[in-house]
């Protein structure tokens, strides 16, 4: 890992704060506001049920095999993808700046515990902002390849031509984010079951601003399923600027206020909803928005903590350096496709 450092060595005095670059929080993982399922190593199975139910006229005798109520259920093979991040610290580039000081006596002693607490501490963060950004945006090189090949069409049970546009943009990622899962699947409990398009409802997209923002959010309320909308617990999942564009609508200068969205308290305290449902922003491409209940989007792992966990150790053999390691294994996954909505499918 290269130390970058620019500026220059000559002045005697500095700033005690380093000013930190911005990143991302993963809110995914933090607040957990879709499942997280912790305890997988490799892969697992991931059950749907649905049970139906046929109603009869009284039967006052025995009773026997009606065929009325059908319990069915099936499961998917989801395997977790391993990945890391590491590389090789090179503190003796840090000699010459201020972060000398703190480095022990001797020679062969270059680590600075200054730069450990203020910089190299860093690094957990830019991680927790690199994963958030991979499950909302991101497609391994085969799905991309799968999803290329579909036919695209205008109704139902057919992608669209600008999301196979909008995924051969994004970035090629290890695993499938939620949008690439949600489009492209092969879970046994879909309509055709297998590798193929998700089970989605799809609601045609178009370039979304502070103009016509509400009217899109309407237009997704309105293709959800009746038992979506009816349950509160139902959430949106949206781009990051969407909350800029949101405030906007709401605030129109010059023209007559019309709130269309709910935004109450402030701060770290701020939520905002439409129509009584909750709406969370993450780094969801542009083109896209989910409406659905939380718990459809799945985030398997071996453990939530091992985003925290980072190795830090000597090289060996007498080597000025040292090594930084953490790794993971992860998937998403999506359930119940059947009421997962999809802005931009």
């Amino acid at each position: 890992m290269a130390i970058n450092f620019t500026g220059s060595t000559r002045n005697q005095e500095e700033l005690e704060k380093i000013q930190e670059e911005l990143y991302q929080d993963s809110k995914t993982l933090r607040e957990a506001v879709i499942t997280i399922d912790e305890g997988h190593k490799s892969g697992t199975d991931v059950y749907e049920s649905k049970v139906t139910v046929t109603q009869s006229a009284l039967n006052l005798g025995e009773v026997t095999a009606t065929g009325n109520i059908g319990l069915g259920f099936n499961s998917t093979p989801v395997t977790l993808t391993s990945f890391n991040y590491e590389d090789i610290i090179s503190d003796n580039s840090l000699k010459g700046t201020r972060f000398e000081k703190s480095m022990k006596k001797g020679a062969y002693e270059v680590v600075s515990d200054e730069f450990d607490k203020k910089v190299l501490i860093q690094i957990t963060p830019a991680i927790g902002a690199d994963l958030e950004a991979k499950f909302w945006n991101g497609a391994t090189t085969a799905t991309k390849a799968a999803i290329a090949a579909l036919t695209p069409g205008a109704g139902q049970g057919s992608i669209t031509a600008a999301a196979q546009t909008a995924v051969a943009a994004m970035p090629t990622t290890l695993y499938d984010s939620f949008i690439t899962r949600i489009l492209y699947n092969n879970s046994q409990s879909k309509t055709v079951p297998g590798n193929g398009l998700g089970n989605y409802i799809k609601v045609t997209g178009t370039t979304i601003s502070a103009a016509n923002i509400a009217a899109q959010y309407a237009l997704l309320y309105a293709g959800a399923d009746s038992k979506v909308t009816d349950n509160p617990n139902a959430q949106f999942f949206v781009p990051l600027g969407h909350r800029q564009f949101i405030k906007a609508a709401n605030n129109a200068v010059g023209a007559a206020q019309q709130v269309n969205f709910l935004v109450e308290g402030s701060g770290e305290n701020e939520t905002i909803s439409y129509n009584g449902h909750k709406i969370n922003f993450h780094p969801v491409g542009a083109t896209f928005m989910v409406f659905t209940l939380p718990e459809y989007l799945i985030v398997l792992t071996d453990s939530k903590s091992d985003v925290n966990s980072l190795q830090i150790g000597q090289v060996a053999n007498g080597a000025m350096q040292r090594y930084i390691k953490n790794t993971q294994a992860m998937a998403t996954w999506v359930t119940n496709q059947r009421y997962i909505t999809l802005y931009g499918g």
